[in-house]
């Protein structure tokens, strides 16, 4: 029925070698260059059919890029939420080569090079998929694996707790991101999320910025709590500062501490009445770190 000229027993033909492909591939494979014709027909409208049927049957074969080829042309026909070994083991393949060619494309800094946008589609697919389900530990790994920061900021978001997921991609960020410059971007990201939170957890974002090397906005963070009205904040800032000493990194503590006033170490003078509390705070972070300095060896 392959060969016949009408294109509804052509289709009649596809579908029914879909339904059975799994059982009767080592027939079908037979007629490949029959169904591979009908797919580069661009007048056959079932193009798309019958690239999902030949894709099933290379995976039998065994010829996995094959495969991954036709079931890019297969278009919405190769449905990402399948859960059988066909879809599963063309689903790894389909991240692994787009996270190679991000990576490739970014290392090497090659923006000429535009990834086969079939392959974006079906890594979108799962990727949105995965979110979608609630599975947004899974699609973190994705998402960072396929140098994708949008979807990864969107698991983010949209995960029930925003300052765990955050901690697990951090982990995650730690334990399989190499290149530092890629995680540097990776926390860049984390940070700008902290940030947007309602009730930003400030101790974390200084934690992520010193390993950042940016002190500016380490500073920034401290002036900010120290200007609230809140004391509670004062109290926070002094909390951050002393985190920050316990982990040593001296020459980057002196660069906050340049960004905040100079404290009043060798001033006699009484404090004046008046003066101003969150500027006396201020004077002691400062004084905290530069202490810290001066008893490191």
């Amino acid at each position: 029925m392959l060969n016949e000229t009408h294109p509804a027993l052509k289709l009649h033909a596809l579908s029914n070698l879909n339904a059975f492909v799994d059982y009767f591939w080592p027939e079908i494979s037979t007629s490949v260059p029959i169904i591979e014709s009908l797919y580069e027909d661009e007048e056959f409208d079932q193009r798309q059919l019958a690239a999902l049927l030949v894709s099933k049957v290379f995976y039998y074969l065994g010829e996995l890029n094959d495969s991954l080829s036709y079931a890019l042309g297969a278009g919405p026909l190769f449905d990402v939420s399948e859960d059988s070994d066909y879809v599963n083991t063309l689903l790894a393949k389909a991240i692994d080569e787009y996270a190679n060619f991000k990576t490739k494309a970014s290392e090497g800094n090659d923006q000429s090079a535009v990834v086969d946008p079939r392959l974006e589609t079906i890594v979108e697919r799962m990727l949105d998929k995965c979110i979608l389900d609630g599975k947004y530990q899974q699609a973190i790994g994705m998402a960072i694996e396929c140098r994708r920061l949008d979807k990864l900021e969107e698991a983010i978001i949209k995960s029930d707790n925003v300052h765990s997921t955050i901690n697990y991609c951090i982990d995650i960020c730690h334990l399989f991101v190499n290149r530092r410059e890629y995680r540097c971007e990776v926390l860049h990201l984390l940070v700008k999320v902290y940030q947007q939170l309602p009730s930003p957890d400030y101790l974390s974002i200084c934690q992520r910025l010193m390993f950042l090397d940016e002190p500016d906005g380490v500073a920034s963070i401290l002036e900010k709590l120290l200007r609230s009205d809140n004391k509670e904040d004062a109290l926070l800032a002094f909390q951050t500062a002393f985190d920050l000493v316990e982990n040593e990194h001296q020459a980057f503590l002196l660069t906050v501490r340049d960004r905040l006033s100079s404290p009043k170490l060798q001033s006699s003078e009484p404090v004046q009445s008046g003066s101003s509390e969150p500027d006396s705070v201020r004077d002691g972070i400062a004084t905290l770190i530069l202490a810290s300095y001066s008893a490191c060896p």
